[in-house]
C-alpha cells in the first residue's frame, strides 16, 4: 500500500467560546474535565502483512475527554513499541508520522504513522494521548507479520505464594504453538522447539533481583529465589524461531515467614419457632494463605439468659461444621479460631438468633367425607341358572385428602396419616393426600362382602395440632 492510497482524514475546526458566569456565588461549579481517550485503527487493506511492508496506523479517532469544551485543549500523540519479535531492531523512533493531509511542505500529522517490520512475528504498538493536563489510558494494537507461521502462545502458569530465600519453580509448560497443534511433522517447521524468555516486570522495593537472577532461563520451568518480602511479577514470552508471542504474566507473593490462617465462621442464622432446635455452623470458608491444613476450634462468647448451653454442647467442636441445640430463645454468639500448626487466626464471629414463639391458634384437621365404594364381582352359572362361583373383586385404590384442613394464622401445615383399623396399603402418609389400596375381595354368588378401613389425620403447625378421622368402605357384590 502506498501513502497516496490512504483514506483522507478530515479534521474539523471547532470555534470554542468559553462562557463567563457572573451570577455570583449561587452559580454551580463546572463539571470536572475527564481524561482523553486513545484509539488506533489499522489502515492497511492487506489481509496478510509481510516483512518489509509498511504498516499504517491511524489514531485520529482519539478524542478529548468529557467536560473539556471551551478549555482550548489539543491532543498530543505518543506512539511506542510495546512488543516486538526476537531479532527485531525496531525502536520507537522507527514509528514515523505521515504527511498531513492537504499540507504544503514537510508538515506531518502525528495522529497517523507508519512502521516497517524487519522480522516476522508479533508486534505490539501502543498509543497514549494527552491534552496537556491529563493522559489517556494506553490503546494497543497487535500485528502478526508473516502468514506462513503461526505465532506461539505464552502461558506463565498460576500465581504463586512463596517465602524469602526459598527457591520457587515457575511453570510455563502450558505454552503452546499452533504449528505443533496442527500436526505439522516437518522438523524444519517453526514451532517444533519453543524458547522460553522470562523477565521481571516488577520486584518489591529493596529487591536486587534482575533477569539474570532467573535460574534455568530459556526453559519452561525456571527457578527464582525471592530476596525480600513483597510482590514479584514476571512475564513470559515464547519464541518458535520465527515468531515471538505476546507476553503472559505470573505473580509471586513472597513472605518472610509463615502467614496466619484466616477464619470464617459463616453467616448468621435465625431460627423461627417452627425451625428445628438443632443448628449447624459453617466454617468451610476458612483457609490458610499457604494452602496448608488447618484445625478448627469453636466456642461460645455469649448465650441468652437462662440458657445452660456451654462449649460442651458443641458436637464436632473441632471440625468445620459443628452442631448444637438451643434451649431458650435469644442470641447465641460464637467465635471460630483456626490454626495451621504454627499460627492461630484472629477470631471470626457468628450469631444464632432463636426467635421466641408467637401467639398461635391451632389448626383444624379435616380428613374429608367418608367414602363408600361399590364393586361387582363377575359370577358364573350352570345351564340351569344355578350360580357356580364368583371371581374376587379386583384390587382397588382411592385417595383420601386433608385439603380441607386450615390454620387461622395461615401457618404452613404438616400432615400425618395413620391407619386405625382395616387391611389396606397406604402411599403418602406424610402428605396432604394419601392413596389407599384395598386388596382383592372374595364374595359368594348373590352375596355381599364389606371391607371397612378407618384412617386418622393429624395436622400441625409446629406449635399445635388437631386430629380427624375418615372411613372408607368397599362393598363387593356377588
Amino acid at each position: 500500500m502506498n501513502r497516496a492510497a490512504l483514506p483522507s482524514v478530515l479534521v474539523p475546526t471547532l470555534l470554542l467560546i468559553a462562557g463567563f458566569n457572573a451570577c455570583g456565588p449561587a452559580a454551580e461549579a463546572p463539571p470536572t474535565p475527564e481524561a482523553p481517550v486513545a484509539s488506533i485503527t489499522l489502515l492497511n487493506e492487506e489481509v496478510i502483512l509481510e516483512v518489509g511492508d509498511p504498516i499504517y496506523l491511524d489514531g485520529s479517532e482519539s478524542q478529548l475527554g468529557a467536560n473539556t469544551d471551551g478549555l482550548g485543549l489539543e491532543l498530543t500523540y505518543h506512539w511506542s513499541i510495546s512488543t516486538r519479535p526476537t531479532g527485531s531492531s525496531l525502536l520507537p523512533e522507527d514509528i514515523v508520522a505521515l504527511p498531513a493531509e492537504d499540507a504544503e511542505g514537510d508538515e506531518t500529522d502525528p495522529s497517523r504513522v507508519e512502521i516497517t517490520p524487519d522480522v516476522a512475528g508479533l508486534y505490539g504498538i501502543s498509543l497514549q494521548v494527552s491534552d496537556g493536563e491529563r493522559d489517556s489510558d494506553v490503546a494497543h494494537v497487535t500485528l502478526e507479520i508473516g502468514g506462513d507461521n503461526g505465532c506461539p502462545t505464552a502461558n506463565a502458569g498460576d500465581d504463586l505464594i512463596g517465602f524469602v530465600g526459598v527457591p520457587l519453580s515457575l511453570d510455563g509448560s502450558g505454552s503452546s504453538d499452533p504449528d505443533i497443534a496442527s500436526g505439522d511433522d516437518d522438523d524444519s517447521a517453526a514451532g517444533d522447539d519453543l524458547n522460553y524468555i522470562w523477565e521481571f516486570s516488577l520486584v518489591p522495593s529493596g529487591s536486587e533481583l534482575a533477569d539474570a537472577s532467573i535460574y534455568h532461563q530459556g526453559t519452561d520451568q525456571p527457578i527464582v529465589i525471592p530476596d525480600v518480602e513483597g510482590t514479584y511479577i514476571l512475564q513470559l514470552r515464547v519464541d518458535d524461531g520465527a515468531c515471538t508471542s505476546l507476553p503472559d504474566y505470573v505473580t509471586l507473593q513472597a513472605y518472610s515467614e509463615n502467614q496466619p490462617p484466616i477464619s470464617d465462621a459463616g453467616e448468621s442464622v435465625v431460627l423461627t419457632p417452627c425451625s428445628p432446635s438443632s443448628v449447624t455452623l459453617d466454617g468451610t470458608g476458612s483457609y490458610d494463605p499457604e494452602g496448608g491444613q488447618i484445625g478448627f476450634e469453636w466456642s461460645f462468647t455469649a448465650v441468652p439468659n437462662g440458657s445452660e448451653v456451654t462449649d460442651a454442647f458443641l458436637s464436632g467442636r473441632f471440625t468445620e461444621t459443628p452442631t448444637f441445640n438451643s434451649d431458650v430463645p435469644g442470641i447465641y454468639a460464637l467465635q471460630l479460631v483456626v490454626n495451621d500448626g504454627s499460627h492461630e487466626s484472629p477470631p471470626d464471629y457468628v450469631a444464632v438468633q432463636v426467635v421466641p414463639p408467637l401467639p398461635n391458634e391451632g389448626p383444624t384437621a379435616d380428613a374429608g367425607d367418608n367414602i363408600v365404594i361399590d364393586l361387582n364381582a363377575a359370577c358364573t352359572f350352570n345351564n340351569y341358572g344355578t350360580p357356580i362361583g364368583c371371581n374376587p373383586c379386583p384390587s382397588y385404590s382411592v385417595a383420601v385428602s386433608g385439603s380441607g384442613s386450615s390454620d387461622p394464622d395461615n401457618d404452613k401445615l404438616n400432615f400425618e396419616w395413620v391407619q386405625i383399623n382395616g387391611s389396606t396399603t397406604l402411599l403418602g402418609d406424610n402428605t396432604e393426600e394419601m392413596e389407599v389400596t384395598f386388596p382383592e375381595t372374595n364374595v359368594s354368588p348373590g352375596g355381599l362382602t364389606t371391607v371397612t378401613a378407618e384412617f386418622g389425620l393429624t395436622v400441625f403447625d409446629c406449635q399445635a395440632a388437631d386430629n380427624d378421622t375418615v372411613t372408607v368402605t368397599l362393598n363387593c357384590n356377588g
